[in-house]
């Protein structure tokens, strides 16, 4: 974790500028982790019955809440750690040209400070989710997981290789300029592939198909019972409200 926050802080930038959609599957995953809203299947808080919360009560169940917030608090503290520079103060570099203003920005004000920041800014995007998206089903979460979040992480390690083997310059590692590319602008590769990561996000998020989309699975007719003939296979008759047929 050390390693990770220091060398955010010595490159320059921080990982979610170089990396928005590997945050974006890192926030997904640890969401179905900690088994929040809409991936709460074990607990399914939605339901008349609560999973198996429901054995519980009084106390019991205020710890089992606070452990699950524990969980969640934890995983947007990793979340700040790999990708938000962890406990290092934002915009350390521009800041400490600002005079006094620099002094308290990056020197009084203590990391632990900006950890919790930071961490309660992940905490406010898993509010939102729980308040805002429904509850999936068992074989949505599957589909959306080898459909989307698997090959999506292979394009993210493939373009981590990428940016590490012909954008990286471990001379401009101490002075903030690792990811300069060549230019002498400190921010010009992570500001690039922010931009144009954003860019592909809003252009895939606009739905111009208002159909409903259709089921991942083929769903089989099932006879109503009664109305099937003995020995006539399904290409026999059926016996419908009006009779024979």
């Amino acid at each position: 974790f050390i390693d990770i926050v220091n060398f955010q802080h010595s490159a320059g930038a921080w990982n979610f500028f170089l990396m928005p959609l590997g945050f974006g599957l890192f926030i997904i995953t640890m969401i179905a982790e900690v088994e929040r809203i809409p991936f709460d299947m074990p607990e399914a808080e939605a339901e008349l019955v609560e999973g198996w919360w429901t054995e519980y009560g009084g106390m019991r169940w205020g710890l089992l809440f606070a452990a699950e917030y524990m969980r969640v608090w934890a995983a947007c503290i990793l979340c700040t750690v790999f990708f938000l520079g962890g406990w290092s103060a934002p915009f350390a570099g521009l800041m400490g040209n600002l005079g006094v203003v620099g002094v308290v920005w990056n020197d009084l004000i203590p990391g632990v400070v900006w950890t919790i920041l930071k961490s309660l800014f992940i905490f406010l995007i898993f509010v939102w989710a729980r308040a805002s998206l429904p509850r999936v089903r068992t074989d949505q979460i599957l589909e959306f997981g080898w459909r989307y979040l698997l090959p999506l992480s292979v394009v993210q390690l493939a373009i981590t290789v990428a940016l590490r083997l012909w954008f990286y310059d471990p001379a401009g590692l101490g002075s903030g300029s690792a990811w300069d590319g060549g230019s002498g602008f400190f921010w010009l590769v992570p500001l690039v592939v922010f931009a144009i990561s954003m860019a592909i996000f809003v252009v895939y998020s606009i739905d111009e198909d208002k159909d409903p989309p259709s089921r991942p699975y083929h769903v089989h007719t099932v006879e109503p019972a009664g109305t099937h003939v003995a020995g006539s296979g399904h290409g026999g008759q059926r016996v419908g409200k009006t009779g024979m047929r």
